[in-house]
């Protein structure tokens, strides 16, 4: 990878991420942190980012809007969404998270399928209005304007009442030794309540989501029937959840 496109790909990550660190960037690009190094402290020094220990912050702390968040990694989640339609059967009982991964995933819900869907996201309640025979039940409660969704007790209690067949469920980390976490506390506890009513708990995320831990715990990795990701399920990065007896897809 040439200069420019390594530090074009940096920028992007900065943008999504809203943090890169030098450690992280130097696996990816499959360059030294050196490399790595002279690349933030020459965005840096054209005033692009900000640069600090360990990594680079953005220069503008604006949070991006749930429609950018939505086209940040698009392939990726393109990839994830088709590996998990194919899990839908005729007469499902589904709850999906708002993830904008299961957003892709309700794009691509064939119209033959008869499923009830149950929600708490606005954008896939609204996406999967235009499926013909899919039966979608809002879970109503106060707005979380950033992400479109519900939160609150009355989501909580909502879905506590539930038994599902499928929960397609994204997240901001997960690994073996600390499970499934998420940085956002109301929502872990929405995801609890997830997990608890439903009979196969299916985590959609991106690799880079992959051995990452954040703040609040959601559930032991004992919890989880199978993860899908963009990458190739044969990658070594995954052996120690098949020792637990995880599928990866």
């Amino acid at each position: 990878m040439l200069k420019e496109e390594r530090q074009h790909y940096i920028l992007e990550q900065i943008k999504f991420k809203r943090k890169v660190l030098s450690s992280e960037l130097s696996i990816e690009l499959n360059v030294s942190e050196d490399t790595i190094r002279r690349d933030l402290n020459d965005l840096s020094s054209k005033g692009l980012i900000k640069k600090v220990h360990g990594g680079a912050l953005p220069l503008n702390n604006k949070a991006l809007s749930y429609e950018e968040r939505s086209n940040y990694n698009l392939k990726e989640k393109n990839i994830i969404a088709k590996k998990a339609v194919n899990l839908i059967k005729d007469g499902q009982v589904i709850i999906m998270s708002g993830s904008t991964t299961n957003l892709q995933l309700a794009k691509i819900i064939p119209s033959n399928i008869n499923a009830t869907i149950y929600t708490y996201s606005l954008p896939i309640a609204l996406q999967l209005t235009e499926h013909p025979s899919i039966e979608i039940i809002f879970i109503g409660g106060k707005l979380y304007k950033p992400a479109q969704v519900t939160i609150g007790l009355d989501v909580v209690s909502s879905i506590s009442q539930l038994r599902t067949d499928l929960c397609f469920m994204g997240t901001e980390g997960i690994n073996v030794s600390s499970g499934m976490t998420e940085p956002n506390w109301e929502v872990s506890h929405i995801k609890k309540c997830m997990i608890s009513a439903s009979d196969k708990v299916i985590v959609l995320c991106t690799k880079s989501k992959i051995n990452k831990i954040k703040r609040y715990a959601v559930a032991p990795i004992h919890k989880i029937d199978t993860i899908i990701t963009n990458s190739d399920p044969t990658d070594a990065l995954f052996s120690n959840f098949k020792e637990n007896g995880i599928t990866i897809l």
